[in-house]
Parts: C-alpha cells; structure tokens; sequence
C-alpha cells in the first residue's frame, strides 16, 4: 500500500512538471476575470456537446477534442485530456486521485508558480480549489473538487480559471464510479 502511494505522488509530481512545462516558467498571477479568458461569450452561449470517458461524462467545446489518454498516452478510465485542436497551450487534464494527493499536486504548483494565487469555483453546487497564475502570457490553473469521495483534479491552460469556457467544462462534469 506504501509504495502504491508513492507511486501515486510521483506521478502528480510528474504530471504537473508537464504542465509547467507546457505553460513555460515565469509566472505572475492573474487578475481573475481580466487574465487572458478564451471566449468572451456566456457561459451558455459555448457551444460543444457532451462527451464521455471512463468514469466521466464532460462538455467538450466546439475545436476541442477528447483525448482518452493522459499526457503520458496511457488509457485510464480515470484520466483524460481535452485538446484545443489549434493550439498545444490550451487544454484541460482531468486526474482521478484520493484527496491528499490531489491537494497536494495544487500545493507543489503554487509553490512552483510564484504568484500563483488560490482560488476557488463554486459550480452548481461544486466546490473547485486550486490555483491559478499565468505563465508567458498564458493562463493556467490546478483545481480540485470532491465527487463523493473521488477527487478529481484539473489542471489547465490558454483559459482563466473563471472563463465561460473554464465554467462550462468544469460545471458540466459528471462522475460515476463503479467498481
């Protein structure tokens, strides 16, 4: 049990190491709604349809494509990507973990981000926690939110945390896990 928990926190060490690296270095925090935003539009003027993998039902925005790997390309009922189909800076990673580890990947983040500020979403009923910052002009986010007892961490960039597109994705997010 030891060791699968170690494993556990190498790989949320590792996966956001890649989303540094995809978001670059420097970072300065975001002015919430005024950080870069994608679309200006409502949130219910996004358009897309709804999508499914593993464990999860989500919203995938019109150019945006489900990818049913991780960022490594293994296959997990319990990872995913959406990709911008035009742009490599601008995707959502969705991780199943148990709570410390999810807390703890955003705690790593902040403390590799400098300036990274804590924020949080409250979407029907959802509470996101994470950080958001931004990273050579692009902005970035880590959030978690508990699905009765199944935390699921999303870590992003090309949109604010508080954008309508951001909002939509995480707002649409269904999980059901059954074992």
């Amino acid at each position: 049990m030891k060791k699968l928990r170690i494993l556990a926190i190498v790989m949320a060490a590792v996966l956001t190491l890649a989303v540094l690296v995809s978001c670059g270095g420097k970072t300065e925090t975001p002015s919430g709604s005024d950080a870069p935003a994608g679309p200006d539009a409502p949130a219910d003027e996004v358009k897309g349809a709804m999508d499914e993998h593993g464990y999860y039902k989500v919203f995938v925005p019109e150019g945006y494509t489900l990818k049913h790997e991780d960022v490594f390309g293994d296959e997990s009922p319990k990872s995913f990507n959406i990709n911008n189909d035009e742009s490599s800076f601008d995707y959502f990673m969705f991780n199943m973990y148990d709570e410390d580890n999810a807390t703890s990947s955003v705690d790593m983040t902040k403390e590799m981000n400098d300036g990274a500020a804590d924020v949080t979403l409250d979407l029907d009923g959802v509470k996101w926690t994470g950080v958001a910052y931004e990273s050579l002009g692009i902005a970035c986010f880590s959030l978690y939110a508990d699905f009765d007892g199944n935390f699921v961490l999303v870590s992003g960039a090309g949109n604010a945390y508080d954008s309508a597109i951001v909002k939509t994705v995480l707002g649409s997010l269904e999980v059901n896990v059954t074992e």
